[in-house]
């Protein structure tokens, strides 16, 4: 049973983000509290730094899910270097490198592959590789999705390459959601989501979890700030920018309370700057607090890497598996690990050659992981047959969707429009 009330589940189901309707709304609102006896100041405003997306199945036979499953995804927003995460074990890298390219005996081994080695930040990872729980897909992407950040991320959010308002998670959310809608079902850390907007469904997309909270003015009586907001959700209001208004007030307030709580008990300072590893530890502390939350989103931007690669790219990938090695002890400890399946994105990979400022310019195919049950290495990176100078696409990336959307249950080939292979 979910640690939510009842009344804090129905609240937690309703409408738009509180920041849409506008200044001029709240006011409205909280004018009409004040004369009934309650003091607010006018300047008051909700600051929580969240939004909440609205917005809806396979024919190969998948694998059961574990029961709850949960799919993290972790965005490593642009454009991360799949040369320089797996790196193959053959003189044209070097050739195409020979600056930023790292050297063979720096790189992490994996047991029983000969032709490609994980960049020296990722060494945590050969544990996963060892014990048959990380998949790695070489060569990631999706024909035809660009070099520019836009048109890529809008690739890899939908699923779809044609103009897709909705996100391939926001369509499985809305093909699976119950009676009672439950916006905790799909969260976001750490940036905005379009990978969750669904045409019914509500997910919650919180940008900062440590700045997410009620900003009242110096010397305000905050218990009654909340308490004006709440007074004014019901009875709702005629006028639809109002009534979105007064349905985003509790949703907000205890959604608020939510992140909080799972943020106090990974971080004391409410302060602390986001990075992979306190986004994922909030993350491990939404998945023990059973919410029913089925996707969290977790992103950092960074990884558009056009000069001065190897120190940042460094210092990238050590935030990246320092998260997922905290991550993945703490569910185990809580005993969650069995139902979560953690997927890595990013929009596209990087050139195969250097560029003049030591670093990387926008290119095509990437690489992926898969971290749970399973084991494997899938695709390639084809060096000796370079499309206008990038590496081909040798796995499509909706072949990690569909393994992800079996591993939630499906439904799976309708979602992504098309069926792919699974990477069993």
């Amino acid at each position: 049973m979910s640690e939510l009330s009842r009344r804090r589940f129905l609240y937690l189901s309703g409408g738009a983000a509180a920041t849409a309707t506008g200044v001029g709304v709240w006011a409205a609102l909280l004018r009409g509290e004040s004369e009934k006896g309650i003091l607010v100041p006018s300047s008051t405003t909700l600051s929580a730094t969240s939004t909440t997306t609205t917005t809806a199945t396979a024919t190969t036979a998948p694998p059961v899910p574990p029961q709850n499953p949960v799919v993290v995804i972790v965005q490593m927003a642009g454009g991360n270097d799949g040369l320089n995460t797996l790196v193959p074990l053959d003189g044209k890298y070097h050739s195409a490198r020979p600056t930023i390219g790292l050297p063979d005996s720096n790189l992490i081994p994996l047991a029983g592959r000969t032709d490609f080695g994980l960049h020296p930040a990722l060494a945590p990872l050969s544990d996963f590789w060892d014990n048959e729980m990380l998949r790695i897909v070489a060569g990631s992407g999706i024909p035809k999705q660009g070099r520019s950040h836009f048109a890529a991320t809008d690739a890899w959010h939908s699923g779809y390459t044609d103009k897709e308002e909705t996100g391939w998670i926001g369509r499985w959310l809305d093909a699976t959601e119950g009676t009672t809608p439950n916006p905790l079902r799909g969260i976001a850390l750490g940036g905005g989501a379009p990978i969750l907007t669904g045409k019914t469904s509500i997910s919650t997309v919180i940008n900062s979890p440590s700045n997410f909270r009620l900003a009242t003015p110096p010397g305000t009586d905050s218990e009654s700030v909340v308490l004006a907001f709440l007074n004014t959700a019901s009875p709702l209001a005629s006028d639809p920018a109002l009534a979105a208004a007064q349905s985003a007030i509790p949703n907000s307030l205890d959604a608020i309370g939510v992140i909080d709580s799972a943020k106090s008990e990974v971080d004391p300072d409410p302060y602390a700057e986001e990075s992979f590893t306190s986004l994922l530890e909030t993350a491990a502390e939404l998945i023990n607090m059973n919410l029913d939350t089925r996707v969290i989103v977790v992103s950092i931007s960074g990884f558009d890497t056009h000069s001065d690669q190897l120190g940042r790219h460094q210092n990238l990938l050590e935030d990246f598996v320092t998260g997922v090695s905290n991550f993945w002890n703490r569910i185990e400890s809580n005993g969650h690990a069995d139902r979560v399946l953690l997927m890595s994105t990013s929009e596209f990979g990087r050139r195969v050659a250097e560029n003049g400022s030591s670093g990387t310019d926008h290119g095509a195919a990437s690489v992926q992981f898969l971290i749970g049950s399973g084991k494997g290495l899938y695709g390639d990176f084809d060096l000796g047959n370079l499309v206008d100078g990038d590496l081909p696409i040798t796995i499509d990336t909706r072949s990690t969707y569909a393994t992800a959307l079996d591993w939630l249950g499906g439904p799976t080939d309708e979602i992504l429009g098309d069926s792919y292979s699974r990477l069993l």
